[in-house]
């Protein structure tokens, strides 16, 4: 077959025991100048073709080199296509099988590989975003455990599912010389379930979360206060109880909009106590009842008359007293206990 082509380089069947590199740089993937089109979608064999043997062959857009049995690609082998993608690795009946290393203009892939695709354990690195992640592969996606290193410093370290932060993970955050950590629960590449975040300027959250952002039941530790309760979209939203550590007093309340609003109860905290018990009268030496607007008292000291005369049914309350001792107590308590401790 007359081939004008001088650029194709090829390996003869005489040559096929020299394991030496090839050089990709010094080859051209420009087609034969023949008329005949079929011509593009057939197989260069070198030589005759053996059940098994080391050869070459190009196509239009292709050149392999390596092993070949019954004119597939198996065994250990080079392709080179024409936009300029390379792999060295295994094949098995033509595909990429078994452990290879795979560049594109995309990125640069080394590891395993099942029937062309990403399976198994990898390293892939990504030259838009140079992020670096290595771990575990299902069909050329991100899943199971890995590690996965940011251009910005920030490493995340977990579980994937089809490429999406899924499970169980840590995400340590850099932003300039700003360093935070969160530990918990991804759903769908996001912080979603419960888990716990520190800030770097001391503040921390330990709750649920939705859609990365604070929204649950949770405890928020800012500026010496403890906040005990429910939050939503990253701000206080419903029944909760603050503890204010350096000026020793509780206030439960109704949280609305991060603002703690209508009837509160203020408990005064004894100095001289180390151990914090809300079930015994005497870690306190007042309660208040006050009136809360848009996070400020307005009144204090409410009688049942004044609670009437304000429209607030008494009620509301028995309400906070209830919810305090059903769902914040235990976890109160324990909070302040902690902080003692500290």
């Amino acid at each position: 077959m007359q081939n004008d082509n001088k650029s194709i380089k090829t390996i003869s069947q005489e040559n096929s025991n020299d394991d030496s590199e090839y050089q990709p740089a010094n080859t051209s993937l420009q087609s034969p100048r023949r008329k005949n089109s079929s011509l593009h979608k057939k197989f260069f064999l070198i030589k005759n073709e053996t059940k098994s043997h080391r050869t070459s062959y190009t196509t239009s857009d292709s050149i392999y080199i390596g092993n070949l049995v019954n004119k597939k690609r198996n065994g250990q082998g080079k392709l080179i296509l024409a936009d300029q993608s390379y792999y060295e690795g295994n094949f098995k009946d033509g595909e990429f099988d078994g452990n290879g290393f795979y560049r594109t203009k995309n990125y640069i892939y080394k590891g395993q590989f099942i029937a062309g695709k990403k399976n198994g354990k990898g390293k892939m690195e990504i030259f838009s975003t140079k992020s670096i992640y290595e771990g575990e592969f299902k069909d050329d996606m991100k899943d199971g455990y890995g590690i996965e290193k940011y251009n910005d410093g920030s490493i995340y370290k977990g579980y994937y599912k089809q490429n999406l932060k899924e499970g169980l993970g840590v995400l340590s955050l850099k932003k300039e010389k700003l360093n935070s950590i969160y530990e918990g629960e991804f759903k769908k590449d996001k912080i979603w379930g419960k888990g716990k975040f520190k800030w770097d300027n001391k503040k921390q959250y330990e709750g649920e979360w939705e859609n990365n952002e604070i929204s649950g039941f949770g405890v928020l530790t800012e500026n010496e206060i403890k906040h005990i309760g429910y939050f939503s979209k990253d701000k206080k939203e419903g029944y909760g109880a603050s503890f204010y550590t350096e000026k020793k007093f509780v206030i439960l309340g109704k949280w609305v909009n991060d603002l703690i609003e209508g009837i509160a109860i203020i408990f005064l905290m004894n100095d001289n106590n180390n151990e914090i018990n809300l079930d015994k009268d005497d870690n306190f030496n007042e309660e208040k009842i006050v009136f809360m607007k848009e996070g400020n008292i307005i009144n204090s000291n409410l009688t049942e008359d004044e609670l009437k005369d304000i429209k607030i049914n008494n009620q509301e309350y028995n309400n906070l007293i209830k919810i305090f001792h059903e769902k914040l107590i235990s976890t109160f308590i324990k909070t302040i206990n902690n902080s003692e401790s500290d």
